[in-house]
């Protein structure tokens, strides 16, 4: 799909320091800050970190706030171009804006509507996680041209994104383990009855609240399970036992 450009440096020379940086201090702000590191080291200007299973998707990134929401609320991981080839080989992708026309509706715009928000071409590079997760690590720039930063060693590159997905996996397990204590009596009953496929609406007449303060509960539900959407929210909660 993707023109694999003659690559001018490689990526592989900044990952050392990458693992090192993670390895020395794995919390994350600490990998936050690796991964801006890396970021800029390399050549790029932004990235993005995914983890999927299915339509549970789990994402840190400096992009533009605009563009991850309207991002996740389309679901464009779904019909992402430089996603879908990256899931499909699992060897790193180099992609630039002038592949645009090699590119089906969809992926023009994907592509398109990054570009607005200054993301015209990177690197995308995919690892096997466990039970049934893909991670992807992109970095992406404002320059056509940084699609020729290449990857050298594809395994050593898998290496250094293993490494930091498998920190944020003990990260994430860490905060699933104190969710419970931090879900309001308030946010799990508007989930329950979500769960029952209850409106806005209607839930806020069983509780005697208004229906701002439901979405205001839910919303605060979201954001503390990590969840895209309500029915995402309610299946986290229902499997880490909330419900």
């Amino acid at each position: 799909m993707f023109k694999q450009p003659t690559a001018n440096r490689y990526l592989d020379d900044h990952l050392p320091g990458f693992i090192d940086a993670i390895d020395i201090r794995p919390d994350r702000d600490s990998i936050r800050l690796a991964l801006s590191s890396l970021t800029i080291n390399a050549g790029f200007t932004c990235f993005a970190y995914v983890s999927m299973r299915g339509s549970d998707v789990i994402a840190h990134s400096n992009y533009d706030r605009e563009w991850q929401q309207r991002y996740r609320a389309s679901n464009y991981f779904s019909i992402d171009p430089v996603v879908s080839q990256a899931r499909r080989t699992m060897r790193p992708t180099n992609w630039s804006i002038n592949d645009r026309s090699r590119l089906d509706e969809n992926g023009r715009r994907v592509f398109d509507e990054a570009a607005d928000f200054g993301i015209v071409s990177g690197v995308a590079i995919p690892i096997r996680g466990s039970f049934g997760r893909t991670a992807i690590l992109a970095l992406a720039s404002d320059d056509p041209n940084a699609a020729r930063i290449g990857v050298r060693d594809a395994a050593f590159a898998a290496t250094a994104v293993t490494v930091m997905h498998v920190n944020l996996q003990r990260l994430a397990q860490t905060t699933e383990l104190a969710t419970a204590a931090l879900l309001s009596p308030r946010e799990q009953t508007c989930l329950i009855w979500a769960s029952f496929g209850k409106t806005y609406s209607e839930t806020a007449a069983m509780l005697g609240i208004t229906e701002k303060t439901v979405r205001f509960y839910l919303e605060r539900a979201r954001e503390k399970l990590g969840a895209s959407n309500t029915t995402h929210a309610v299946r986290l909660a229902t499997e880490r036992g909330l419900l």
